[in-house]
């Protein structure tokens, strides 16, 4: 069975995220999400975010500071939040197409902070993209099937970057986890959420 490569996971993880956002009903848009600082809308907005600056990070274009404080983001502004998913699935075509060209995996890239290199930086995207993903679904009720292989990167990718992401105020404390539990659910524990948080009974 022929491996996926990192776009393809890219590809993989975005879809995912977009695709949950896709599912959820506007009337859940003001719910807690197991990130304590946003609601299910505040996350719509952030993944939408996340999507402008993996595209610009590709082409390795200037960094739009801007972008983090943006509610909500340009291309949603004066847009009903029911139309927010579609547009998102629209600007992610873009993302993807930026990283399936090798000069976006060479060098160093941004996406805000001090620069990195840039498959380390392709390696985080695929992740929190993935981890973003499992947010809005136990947070709107949604089931979500992560493969295995993406569910692998996270892991294997939080390993690496969670002390030093957590170092900079980006991750909460580890949750820790069995040895033998799933991969995805070690991969949430790195970035200190709970694979068993539940939202509030409505």
């Amino acid at each position: 069975m022929t491996q996926p490569t990192r776009v393809d996971l890219l590809a993989q993880s975005i879809d995912l995220a977009v695709g949950v956002v896709g599912n959820v009903p506007v009337d859940q848009y003001r719910d807690p999400t197991p990130c304590a600082e946003f609601t299910v809308r505040d996350l719509a907005n952030h993944i939408a975010m996340m999507i402008l600056l993996t595209t610009d990070a590709g082409t390795k274009a200037a960094h739009d500071a801007g972008l983090h404080s943006a509610d909500p983001m340009p291309f949603l502004a004066g847009h009903q939040e029911a139309e927010w998913a579609g547009l998102m699935a629209d600007q992610a075509r873009p993302a993807v197409r930026a990283w399936s060209e090798a000069a976006a995996w060479e060098g160093e890239s941004t996406v805000g902070g001090p620069a990195m290199p840039a498959p380390a930086l392709g390696g985080i995207l695929i992740a929190e993209f993935a981890i973003h993903a499992w947010d809005m679904a136990v947070a709107t009720g949604q089931p979500i099937g992560v493969p295995a292989t993406l569910a692998e990167a996270a892991y294997d990718t939080f390993t690496r970057e969670a002390p030093r992401m957590r170092g900079l105020g980006l991750l909460g404390e580890e949750v820790p986890q069995e040895a033998d539990a799933p991969a995805f659910d070690r991969a949430l524990g790195l970035t200190g959420r709970d694979p068993r948080w539940a939202p509030p009974t409505r």
